[in-house]
């Protein structure tokens, strides 16, 4: 069976708007792909964190915008990582997970490709998939070619591909519908009170009216999880003993504001998460080292461990359980309590002793 012809559509998108939406329907029409992924990019390298909306936002407006169209998917695998989002590290991920079932398809806009010598292992790109170039106009085709000769000698920006001639590995060049939307100008016209109607989704601008997003950007960081709906409250049970124990050992070392997520059937990858946080990131390193220790001396190991340099963000994994150790900032702004809003949460602390009387 033939791998499926798969688009990847990264980006902030802080917000998805129709610009993003017309012009993956049209690489997907022209290419023959079988789907285009939608993946957010969670901690971009290049931006400065408080300018950007806090990704549980940013995923759900994606998944509002997609839904009308059966060929897209939101996908949230850099929510999964610590550390920057690089696409390099995302593309060799999936092409992990999906080996010869899938080949993808990197869709970018002519100014982002203009930037790639920036990025990450750039040159590795097409070792993973072909480059789809989009852009509204032929004025930057030729900058584009002159980028291409440099990173990659052995190819040429190919303008000619269709959906059944072309090779993997490939920079395609590919004129879109010239839409005049940009992410920066429709959070501008949001701040100046004037109408978003027909460049962003219906819905999606709904859910930034509810959500009050972009009308003034420090209230939105400040308060992450104001409207998010509250989670049920679940009493440990067997499958749960384990990070019942994880939790009690982050609380153990000082860990803040601790929580799990019974994530069961909601994800592939893990059945809880636990979060807490540390007041600075010398805390969250302490924290981290004690733990892993503490829990090794009751069997309890841990398989791998991302962030700890850092101190940032510090995954801990436990096979069926996800440890996530914040600094109390970074925490706020990915608000993962928020993406999972629908998870139960698990009670673990043990009920207080009565006084003898």
């Amino acid at each position: 069976m033939k791998p499926l012809k798969t688009g990847i559509f990264g980006g902030t998108l802080d917000p998805i708007h129709n610009g993003h939406l017309r012009s993956a329907e049209e690489v997907r029409e022209a290419f023959g792909l079988a789907e285009v992924w939608f993946i957010p990019s969670a901690r971009p390298p290049h931006k400065d964190a408080p300018c950007i909306s806090p990704f549980s936002h940013r995923l759900k407006m994606a998944d509002i915008a997609i839904r009308e169209n059966p060929a897209f998917r939101v996908v949230d695998l850099e929510a999964r990582r610590s550390g920057p989002s690089y696409s390099i590290d995302t593309l060799r991920e999936l092409h992990e997970i999906h080996g010869e079932d899938r080949c993808f398809f990197f869709i970018m806009g002519a100014d982002a490709f203009l930037e790639i010598e920036k990025w990450k292992e750039y040159r590795k790109l097409i070792d993973f998939c072909s480059i789809i170039i989009m852009s509204r106009d032929n004025a930057l085709k030729d900058d584009a070619a002159g980028v291409v000769s440099r990173v990659w000698p052995h190819i040429r920006l190919d303008e000619q591909a269709t959906a059944d001639n072309f090779a993997l590995g490939s920079v395609l060049f590919h004129r879109v519908t010239r839409l005049e939307i940009s992410a920066t100008s429709i959070r501008k016209k949001i701040k100046e009170g004037k109408s978003i109607r027909y460049l962003v989704p219906e819905k999606v601008r709904e859910y930034m009216e509810t959500n009050r997003l972009y009308m003034d950007q420090e209230s939105d960081l400040a308060n992450v999880s104001t409207h998010q709906p509250q989670s049920t409250i679940k009493e440990p049970d067997a499958g749960s003993e384990r990070a019942v124990e994880i939790a009690r050992a982050i609380h153990d070392n000082k860990g803040e504001d601790i929580i799990i997520l019974d994530i069961r059937g909601m994800s592939a990858f893990a059945d809880f998460f636990v979060i807490a946080h540390g007041r600075s990131t010398r805390h969250v390193e302490g924290m981290t080292s004690k733990i892993r220790r503490g829990l090794r001396d009751k069997k309890i190991k841990c398989k791998g461990i991302e962030g700890e340099t850092e101190a940032k963000w510090v995954l801990m994994d436990y096979d069926d359980c996800i440890v996530h150790l914040f600094y109390e900032p970074v925490r706020k702004f990915y608000d993962l309590e928020g993406l999972w809003a629908d998870a139960p949460r698990i009670a673990w602390q043990e009920s207080p002793s009565l006084p003898d009387q």
